[in-house]
Formats: structure tokens, C-alpha cells, sequence
């Protein structure tokens, strides 16, 4: 069937509020872990997180955005980055000054840490991040030539993440692959020399639909590497506290992306919005309407995670349905959750009187 532009719009639509929704339930995980471990366990767990990611996708990577084979390590690896990221939604510049030597520059705002949660962050968690990602792409590359220089970084007040792929004349050791360097005057960007994706095979739908997978699988990666790093229970203690405060954080921004009337405060708007996010995130759902004051959400999956999630994950995620319905009834309606067989029941219900 041939697509329609509603069509397009629709799913332009849905893949947006995802991006937003599970982008930003990976950020509040992240800056919970720092608030409630401390910054070496923020470190390690965007370490652990990004040397998990690399491993996993970043030689398919390659092959997939269309990156030549001869191309040079520096540019293959820059030419990555940049598209691959702005797949992500980042805004991105891409300046070849040599075939040995590429910059890339992550523009702000800060994808990760928006508005004011970026200056409460330590600046050099944006050093580490990149120490665990970018120097080491000549391994991936079997390049021991290949290393990254950071040149500047949003956290310490630079208008953008900037750095550039150098390719040596010799192997370098370990503590050489990374290096940072103060540079006052760097090459300017020009659109027009950028690489960019085979508009055949990388049409609007499919860039779309990437990009929505790129935040869930942060933020699906992120509860994997904090099981690993903290144990069952203090992970998800820290996912609902994330979720929670996400919600109250969020859930105006939200309904806005998911076109849900704000002045809408009955059954009808929670079950709306629970809807739209439910449909933007790929979820198998279907919804019950018993009455104005009552109605029911049957959920068939659980993305981006397992179907056969633990109760204390399902719990400590719906924790955003439990505080955004409390957000946009101003407090007269509460959700509640159990599992039938392989379903998750939602029942959402107006008391008709302040419950809280």
C-alpha cells in the first residue's frame, strides 16, 4: 500500500515523542545514578555503557550508514559520528582537513543533559565520556595509527563538543590513543563538504524510525550496565526515582509533543496520552473504556525491554504513569497496575475527589 503524507506525518509524529520520551528517561537515569552514587559510579557506568554500545554496533555501524571501506581510519571513524548521531537527533559538523586528520563538533545544547541539569553534572564527566568511545575506534578499525584529540567540551563553557581523528605515521600506545590540547582556532564548517546519507536508502521513514531506536536502546543499555554495576534492587530503585521525576519534569512537554489538550484533565486525557506514548514507543496495546470515570489499558509488550520483565522493572517504570496522571488531573485521578497472564493491566480511574 502506498504511503500518504498523513501517513508520514503520523509516524513523523510518533517517533519524535519517542525519541523525546525514552531520550529523556535515559538522561534522568544517568544524572540519578550521580545523585544518588556519587560520580565515580556515574563515570564508570557511562563507560561501561559506551564501551558496551561500541562493541556491539559500531563495525555494523559502518556498513550500515554507508561508510566506503578505503576510506582512511580518520575519516571512516569522523564520517561515523557525525551521521550516526545526527540519525540521533545531534546537531553535528564535520570539517576534513586532511585525509589523516578530521574534526567533529557535537553542537550544543547538551543532547544528554538539557537546560540547567547539564551545569549541575561535573565538567569532567564530558572528558571521560569521550576517553571511552573515540580513541578507541582504530581498534574496532585494526588501525593502532588511529587516535582522538579533544580540543573542547560544552561542560567546561564551549559552545560545542569539538575534536578531531588523527591518524599518526607510527602505532600508538595505549595512553596515546586520547589526548587533549588547547586549540584557540579551529577550521570552520561547511555544509556543503559533508558526508550524507544515500537518500535511497536512508529515506526520511527509515532516519525516523532510527532515531527512536537510538534513545531506546540508551536507555534499555543503561538499566543493563546498572543491574551489572549495583544489583537488581538499587537499579530499579533508581529507575523509579528517574521515572518519577521525570514525569513531573516532563509531562506538560510531553502531552504537547503527543497533541494531547492540556486542559483535558479527565479519563479521557490520561488514557489519551497514555495512548499516544504507548503507540510512539511500538508498544501492543489496546484500550477499554468502562465508563467517563473508568477506563483500561491492556499492554502486550514491555519496550524497549523483555516481555517477561521482572515485576520490580514493570513496577519502577510505571512509576511515570503513576505520577504524570497525578500531573494532569491535578491530583482527582490515580492509575494502577497487575499482570493477567502475559498482560500488564493499567486501570486509570477518576474519584471524582482530591486523593492526595
Amino acid at each position: 500500500m502506498k504511503e500518504t503524507i498523513k501517513d508520514q506525518e503520523d509516524l513523523r509524529q510518533e517517533c519524535k515523542l519517542a525519541s523525546k520520551f525514552w531520550g529523556r528517561a535515559f538522561s534522568a537515569l544517568t544524572a540519578a545514578v550521580y545523585r544518588e552514587n556519587g560520580y565515580e559510579q556515574l563515570e564508570k557506568l557511562w563507560h561501561d555503557l559506551l564501551c558496551t554500545h561500541q562493541k556491539s554496533y559500531y563495525r555494523e555501524g559502518l556498513l550500515k550508514l554507508g561508510i566506503p571501506s578505503d576510506d582512511p581510519p580518520a575519516v571512516a571513524a569522523a564520517k561515523y559520528h557525525y551521521l550516526s548521531n545526527q540519525i540521533g537527533g545531534l546537531d553535528m559538523e564535520y570539517i576534513e582537513e586532511s585525509p589523516q586528520k578530521v574534526w567533529i563538533r557535537y553542537l550544543g545544547p547538551m543532547w544528554t543533559y538539557g537546560g540547567v541539569a547539564m551545569i549541575s553534572i561535573p565538567a569532567k564527566l564530558r572528558r571521560a565520556i569521550f576517553s571511552a568511545w573515540h580513541p578507541r575506534n582504530g581498534f574496532f578499525m585494526d588501525c593502532p595509527r588511529l587516535g582522538y584529540v579533544g580540543t573542547k567540551f560544552v561542560m567546561e563553557g564551549d559552545p560545542y563538543d569539538e575534536g578531531y581523528f588523527m591518524e599518526y605515521d607510527h602505532d600508538l600506545r595505549q595512553d596515546e590513543i586520547m589526548r587533549f590540547e588547547t586549540v584557540d582556532h579551529t577550521p570552520e564548517f561547511d555544509s556543503a563538504k559533508a558526508p550524507k546519507l544515500d537518500p535511497q536508502k536512508w529515506p526520511e521513514a527509515r532516519k525516523l524510525k532510527a532515531e527512536r531506536n537510538y534513545s531506546a536502546g540508551y536507555f534499555r543499555g543503561t538499566m543493563d550496565v546498572l543491574y551489572n554495576a549495583v544489583g537488581k534492587e538499587h537499579a530499579e530503585y533508581i529507575l523509579r526515582q528517574s521515572m518519577r521525576l521525570l514525569a513531573v519534569q516532563y509531562t506538560p512537554e510531553l502531552l504537547e509533543a503527543a497533541g494531547i489538550n492540556p486542559e483535558c484533565r479527565d479519563v479521557r486525557g490520561v488514557c489519551g496520552f497514555f495512548s499516544e506514548l504507548l503507540k510512539a514507543t511500538k508498544q501492543c496495546f489496546k484500550v477499554e473504556v468502562i465508563s467517563s470515570t473508568q477506563a483500561r489499558i491492556i499492554l502486550d509488550s514491555f519496550e524497549p525491554f523483555e516481555t517477561e520483565a521482572s515485576e520490580g522493572l514493570r513496577n519502577a517504570c510505571f512509576a511515570f504513569q503513576e505520577t504524570s496522571a497525578r500531573m494532569i488531573s491535578r491530583g482527582h485521578i490515580n492509575v494502577s497496575r497487575h499482570m493477567k497472564e502475559h498482560a500488564e493491566i493499567w486501570d486509570i480511574t477518576d474519584h471524582g475527589i482530591w486523593l492526595y
